[in-house]
């Protein structure tokens, strides 16, 4: 009976009797074979899109016998490297030129699994299909430093960061900023654009929200270094409801420009007939406006008392619960 081969590795299986004179050399090749399996490096060129490793019966030159395989050359389409279909695993170097084809590595006749441009991979099949190890793993500790070239997806789990509470910092670099975001461990603080943040959110640049924000149980500074900034309220029609000039130390209420007092009312809308100022003190015994100035007999204070300073002028028209009542004026020298 002649000798048989074995599926996964091609081995010459001998039979009793059989193969007198050549018994030592089938022997050594199963050996070489084995010693392929289990630490064998190859390098194969892509030939086509199509391609399949060597697997020859017995022979110690096969590609497939081999644990370690280094496709090389460049790819012309998309591609496909096949193996035998039966049961084996590899470790892949993906060294081809790939451009923008992809390149798949399978069973003949079964599931590939994708190959990564410049990547290793560690592979097996059960005959049809071959999976990448890495693609679905276990856990996994890196005691060194992890890099990672492509794209990184953390799809349903947590992920934590600094799980010890040790003083280690976290950045995440932008496009041309080093320090689009930082975690300053060391002083539990958070910095958008700057490694040192001064308070737990510190963002040097602009901030925008399009919802709620809600300031609960603490004050609320602006402009905290003194400088010439401006601060401005915006509502449905007017562009500065509320305006504080930084530059000029002035408030505006309708105006962007206050100029005439330390705060100025610019009624913009005559169409509404609503008044510059309405004042409403609950407190019924206590007055509407508090002045407090310097009161004198003659004109060289705030308030005057004097009477007879000049002609009447005319009247200033304030409405009181709805009726209107007039404050008089009097033309000065």
């Amino acid at each position: 009976m002649a000798s048989t081969y074995s599926s996964a590795l091609n081995l010459e299986l001998q039979t009793t009797g059989e193969n007198s004179g050549t018994w030592g050399t089938i022997v050594n090749n199963n050996l070489q074979k084995l010693e392929s399996a289990t630490k064998g490096y190859v390098s194969v060129a892509i030939a086509s899109t199509t391609d399949s490793l060597t697997a020859t019966d017995g022979s110690t030159t096969d590609e497939q016998s081999n644990a370690i395989i280094k496709l090389t050359g460049s790819l012309t389409g998309n591609t496909t490297m096949q193996c035998e279909a039966v049961e084996s695993w590899y470790i892949v170097d993906n060294a081809t030129s790939m451009g923008t084809y992809t390149l798949g590595f399978k069973p003949a006749g079964g599931t590939a699994a994708s190959l990564v441009s410049s990547s290793k991979h560690l592979l097996y099949t059960d005959g049809s299909t071959m999976f990448d190890v890495l693609a679905d793993c276990g856990n996994v500790t890196a005691n060194g430093t992890l890099a990672v070239a492509g794209n990184v997806s953390f799809d349903g789990g947590t992920f934590v960061f600094n799980e010890s509470s040790a003083d280690l910092d976290f950045r995440i670099e932008g496009n041309g900023d080093a320090n689009l975001f930082f975690s300053d461990a060391g002083n539990d603080r958070i910095g958008i654009k700057t490694n040192s943040p001064s308070t737990e959110l510190h963002v040097v640049g602009g901030v925008k929200a399009t919802g709620a924000i809600d300031f609960d149980g603490g004050g609320f500074v602006f402009n905290e270094s003194h400088a010439a900034v401006d601060f401005r309220i915006e509502t449905d029609t007017l562009t500065h409801a509320f305006f504080a000039d930084g530059s000029a130390d002035k408030i505006g209420f309708g105006t962007s420009s206050p100029a005439g007092a330390a705060v100025e009312i610019n009624q913009a809308n005559s169409s509404g007939a609503i008044a510059c100022l309405a004042l409403d003190q609950d407190d019924t015994d206590e007055p509407f406006i508090k002045f407090d100035g310097d009161s004198q007999s003659d004109t060289s204070g705030n308030i005057t008392t004097d009477t007879s300073i000049g002609s009447l002028t005319g009247y200033i028209r304030v409405d009181v619960s709805g009726t209107d009542r007039w404050i008089p004026y009097y033309a000065t020298s």
